[in-house]
């Protein structure tokens, strides 16, 4: 049996080969594959093809579809694998984004152009209107298919069941950096001073104080915090699950770290703590919390981390300040440390930051004053 075949660019610009194979009784078949990246990519394949069925080892690529192979093989086994909000996230994003439009195809049907075109569709009405709203996805949830469909169809190229990654050969969305809107050091005392006599007025302290992320401040419990010493450990974090908060792990292992807090934001939680131990005698046995949370509604219940984000910017307005994301008090105390001269490593460990480098990528903008003294200091040393 002999077996020829050739290399050929599709219109998306991705790259295939077809083999021609002639069987001893005279017949004729021909293999498709599609979706390289690269010509090199498709001529390895090819050759690796060629050699399993001169060997007689080859076996011909499932023809089952997309769906099947996300929804039936794919994401049960990775349940005990992933996170139960990443779980979460890939279900919806699979069934929402993923399925509906190309998961009728054969999987070895699908490359970049496929994507790309998938991509394009997410971007001007990818919205399932679930929210109230219709319109195009933000670019970075369009990226975040992208991830997720690249984590698929690797493990789909390790089982044999394609030859190469699609996403290889597609364009995802450019990142879209969100524009980082900060409040000034008066601006964030102007909303302390504005919810002094908020219930939350500690919890909002803490928020300011340390640049937390929403998560890791409302998986704050007791236990994690020491009065005494002035310091706390983040060793949980709330997360979103199927639209119900969970708790989860800190987003990277340098999320799991212990910072100091300061006198002032010390006093305010001794304070909040006793007025949450009134509320949890008058509650009695209606009392929810097992966890031992900080931050509880009056029942003891968890708050809704997006419950939290309205309530912030409710009190945003009330204290007339310009409307920024909750996520942006960890920019505008990040801003406001540097500014303070706290050193960069320090702040990088109480941000919970993977290193440094993270550090200086974000707020590098904000720190024009260092590269300035370091000009003089230079050319006082070489110059004198």
């Amino acid at each position: 049996m002999s077996t020829q075949g050739s290399i050929r660019k599709d219109n998306s610009g991705a790259w295939f080969f077809v083999i021609d194979t002639a069987t001893p009784d005279g017949k004729r078949k021909q293999l498709r594959r599609r979706g390289f990246a690269t010509k090199r990519d498709a001529a390895a394949e090819m050759a690796a093809v060629i050699t399993d069925q001169n060997r007689g080892s080859f076996v011909r690529l499932t023809r089952c579809t997309l769906r099947n192979f996300l929804i039936d093989e794919w994401l049960p086994t990775k349940e005990a694998a992933l996170k139960p909000s990443t779980y979460s996230t890939y279900a919806q994003m699979l069934r929402s984004y993923v399925v509906p439009h190309i998961g009728a195809l054969e999987m070895s049907r699908i490359d970049g152009g496929t994507l790309n075109s998938l991509y394009a569709r997410l971007l001007k009405d990818g919205r399932t209107g679930g929210s109230g709203h219709r319109g195009g996805l933000a670019p970075k949830t369009v990226r975040n298919v992208h991830g997720m469909l690249h984590r698929a169809f690797s493990d789909a190229v390790k089982l044999r069941r394609i030859a190469a990654n699609p996403c290889n050969a597609a364009d995802q969305p450019r990142k879209a950096e969100p524009e980082m809107k900060l409040w000034t050091t008066e601006q964030m005392r102007q909303f302390i001073s504005s919810v002094d006599c908020d219930r939350f007025a500690a919890v909002w302290r803490l928020l300011l104080s340390t640049g937390m992320r929403r998560g890791e401040l409302l998986g704050i419990r007791w236990v994690d915090v020491d009065l005494v010493a002035g310091r706390l450990t983040i060793r949980q974090t709330s997360t979103m699950v199927s639209g119900r908060p969970e708790t989860g792990t800190p987003k990277s292992r340098a999320g799991n770290r212990t910072i100091s807090l300061d006198p002032g934001t010390i006093q305010s939680l001794k304070a909040w703590r006793k007025m949450q131990a009134e509320e949890r005698l008058r509650a009695g046995a209606g009392w929810s919390d097992v966890r031992g949370l900080v931050a509880t509604e009056p029942d003891g219940s968890s708050v809704h981390p997006q419950v939290f984000s309205r309530r912030f910017k409710a009190q945003s307005s009330i204290a007339q300040l310009p409307q920024i994301r909750l996520h942006d008090t960890r920019h505008s105390y990040a801003t406001a440390a540097l500014a303070a001269g706290v050193p960069v490593k320090v702040l990088s460990q109480r941000l919970g930051h993977a290193d440094v480098g993270v550090t200086l990528k974000i707020y590098a903008h904000v720190m024009p004053g260092d590269d300035e003294a370091a000009a003089r200091l230079a050319a006082d040393a070489i110059f004198g």
